[in-house]
Formats: C-alpha cells, sequence, structure tokens
C-alpha cells in the first residue's frame, strides 16, 4: 500500500510538472491591440485578452526597463468599444476605469456569445479589457505581470510606433 502512495504522488508530481511548464509555454494573456497619443508620448492603452479557460487577475505593471508609471488604470467594456485612446479622452458608455486588481479578465468570449450578447442588448457582461498606462516619460514598453491557476507570468508589450 505504501508504495502504491509513493506511485500515485510521483504520478501526480510529473501531471503537475508537465501542467505547469505547458502553461509557461502557452500563456493564457494576449495583447490584440494599442495606441498611443502622439502628442504626450508617456500615455498608452493595451488591449488584453484571456485565451485561456480560467480567469487571469493582475498583479503589477511596469513601464520601459522596470520603472513604475504613475498611473494605471484598468479599462472594461460592456459594449463593442474596445479599450484605446479614445476612451480615454472622452466619456464613453459602457466603458470604465478601475484599479488593476478591480476585476479578474475572463476568458474571451466566443463570436456566438457576442452575437446573442448584442441581440438582448445586455450590458453587465464585460466584452473587452485594457490598461491604460501614464508615465513622465516615453512608454516604449509596457510588461504586465499576472497570474493564471495561481502561477506568476509577465507579458511584454512593445509599443509600436508610427514616426
Amino acid at each position: 500500500m505504501k508504495a502504491y502512495i509513493k506511485w500515485m504522488s510521483g504520478a501526480l508530481a510529473v501531471l503537475l510538472a508537465f501542467l505547469v511548464v505547458y502553461l509557461k509555454l502557452n500563456p493564457p494573456l494576449v495583447s490584440e491591440g494599442q495606441g498611443y497619443i502622439v502628442k504626450d508620448p508617456g500615455v498608452v492603452t493595451v488591449e488584453l485578452q484571456n485565451e485561456g479557460i480560467h480567469k487571469v487577475n493582475l498583479t503589477g505593471i511596469v513601464v520601459n526597463d522596470g520603472n513604475r508609471p504613475e498611473m494605471v488604470r484598468m479599462g472594461v467594456s460592456r459594449t463593442s468599444a474596445l479599450i484605446g485612446i479614445f476612451a480615454v479622452e472622452e466619456e464613453m458608455e459602457g466603458v470604465s476605469f478601475h484599479s488593476i486588481d478591480a476585476y479578474a479578465i475572463e476568458p474571451v468570449l466566443s463570436r456566438e456569445e457576442v452575437i446573442q450578447l448584442e441581440d438582448v442588448n445586455d450590458r453587465s457582461t464585460i466584452r473587452h479589457y485594457g490598461v491604460v498606462v501614464r508615465h513622465d516619460e516615453r512608454i516604449d514598453s509596457v510588461r504586465v505581470k499576472y497570474t493564471y491557476f495561481g502561477i506568476p507570468f509577465v507579458k511584454e508589450i512593445k509599443i509600436e510606433r508610427l514616426e
């Protein structure tokens, strides 16, 4: 019986190790877009999507070479509007900004789910997530720290500018 318990414990440990390696090789958080203000290179927005099966919790954001930004806010949209610079510059219906730990980023909705939300005019479900970052100097990269199933991850996002 003791051998069986040792064997099961070992198998479970190996399975857990494979799971962690798989998750590290396939992180769930992706960024499909970003925005910036030409006149103020210290302000950027980054859209975030969770392509996993479980919620993502943001734990921190730094810019450039690990500098702490002046301000970071999580934007959530309960409409089809994305979290972009336009949402920062003027108030938009269905878009609101909060501390980065106010909401977990839920897995991305399927196309069918989005169509169904539109059909019933549902404004309670969050459809898009993003962050707005302000720093006292030009932002060239944003590093998003987060957890997924309690495992820490870091997503580096380079800010691509047309100049």
